[in-house]
């Protein structure tokens, strides 16, 4: 649970709340987070897949995204529209991705850059700016 609160931490520091629409689950004081489906839903409205996958040799699990309908592999580097992080449970990996993709659309607003993200869909630069 302490790797879990660390991730749905990173995912309030860049600023998510709530929405009505998403499927959220609950840390064990109260803090809302978004359920596995919930962030793949949320990287949906930005043009991109995001994927869990077990790795059981070294007990944890992969969380990779990359544009929707490009087939997602492990060993694609890290850029603006693929990542991959580790997390102990699916729930953890998920929060823990959202997290890393909303900072990175933050830190492309900070730079006065448009999001590399808007060449997916039409709705990523009007989601950067709501969410942020």
């Amino acid at each position: 649970m302490k790797n879990l609160t660390y991730a749905v931490e990173r995912l309030l520091d860049t600023g998510w709340t709530p929405d009505q629409t998403a499927e959220l689950d609950h840390l064990p004081d109260g803090r809302p987070f978004p359920s596995v489906l919930g962030v793949q839903q949320e990287f949906a409205k930005v043009g991109l897949e995001l994927r869990i996958k077990q790795n059981l040799i070294f007990n944890c699990y992969r969380a990779t995204w990359g544009p929707a309908g490009e087939p997602l592999d492990d060993h694609t580097p890290a850029d603006e529209r693929h990542g991959t992080v580790i997390g102990s449970c699916p729930r953890e990996a998920s929060v823990y991705a959202l997290a890393q993709l909303r900072e990175g659309l933050r830190e492309q607003q900070l730079a006065g850059r448009r999001p590399a993200l808007a060449d997916l869909t039409s709705d990523a630069a009007g989601y950067a700016a709501a969410t942020m």
